[in-house]
């Protein structure tokens, strides 16, 4: 019998379903602090995982773009006899699909399928990629975004790094945690901010990348900085459209869908109205983390 779990990330809820064998405490323990219990939390969407011994038998469509740069793969299929819905698949490499997700056409009831020889290897790794997905796609309209970066706490408000791979978001991060007192991680790779009546706030994820950083916090967000590389050690704020240039790229979203995209855009727009965003040229050490809190804390 499939087990049931409930999860709250950023005030917005799902459900897992396990088949018998597959612990919750081994397989999902990221989202352990994010855990809810009773009937009554109605979820915005539910993922099961299933075991099959043919993975290719599913038949999930067409491939369309098999897509990033590194693993995880993303691949995208159109099923032959329903053009306009999709099927989708993760990989560690660009030769085919590890498991395979099928959404229902809502998106609210969704299975995720992984090869039984390499059940145990592909089962973490399907569900993480399934949720992210899913938990993105349900929550864009709902004035929610997942995004590409780091964030950190300094007495009560959240401050976001954002950059292209490699930048150095996580060592700005660390930087901050060992140069301004009292500052803490929040998560390192893909928090969520959410817009509330007036208000932003950012939020705690179970997925943080290659950081173990787990937590069920959020706090209001007080500042967004896209890091670039440079010899030197300078920071300037960003007017609105260079903001929303800075923040739209590291948001998360199926591009393709126009309602997606449309809500996207909007939330993106009420960000940055809300909270200031600025550019830091830098060099990874000490001082870079000392300009940018000196300018953003203000």
């Amino acid at each position: 019998m499939e087990k049931s779990n409930k999860y709250t990330v950023a005030g917005h809820t799902f459900e897992v379903f396990l088949p018998d064998g597959y612990s919750k405490e081994e397989y999902l323990s990221p989202y352990s602090p994010f855990e809810v219990a009773g009937a009554d939390v109605e979820p915005l969407f539910r993922l099961s995982l299933k075991v099959t011994d043919e993975l290719r038998a599913l038949n999930p469509g067409k491939v369309r773009h098999c897509l990033n740069e590194e693993a995880p793969y993303f691949w995208i299929f159109e099923p032959e006899d329903a053009p306009g819905r999709f099927n989708f698949g993760f990989s560690y490499s660009k030769t085919h699909p590890d498991c395979i997700l099928m959404p229902s056409d809502d998106y609210c009831d969704n299975t995720v399928y992984i090869p039984s020889a390499y059940a145990e290897r592909l089962a973490e790794f399907a569900l993480s990629n399934s949720m992210m997905l899913l938990y993105t796609f349900k929550t864009t309209p709902l004035d929610t975004l997942m995004v590409h970066a780091s964030v950190v706490a300094h007495e009560g408000k959240g401050y976001m790094f954002l950059g292209r791979s490699g930048t150095g978001k996580s060592t700005h991060s660390s930087l901050w945690l060992k140069n301004i007192a009292g500052t803490w991680l929040l998560n390192d790779d893909n928090p969520v901010i959410r817009v509330i009546g007036d208000d932003v706030f950012v939020y705690g994820t179970p997925w943080s990348g290659k950081t173990p950083c787990y937590k069920n916090e959020s706090l209001p967000l007080d500042g967004v900085v896209r890091l670039s590389q440079a010899p030197h050690n300078d920071i300037k704020r960003l007017p609105m459209l260079q903001a929303y240039a800075s923040l739209m790229p590291a948001c998360s979203c199926m591009r393709w869908d126009r309602k997606s995209t449309d809500a996207l855009h909007k939330t993106v727009e009420k960000v940055i109205t809300k909270v200031g965003c600025w550019h830091l040229e830098c060099l990874p050490d000490n001082d870079a983390a000392i300009v940018c809190s000196s300018a953003i804390t203000k």
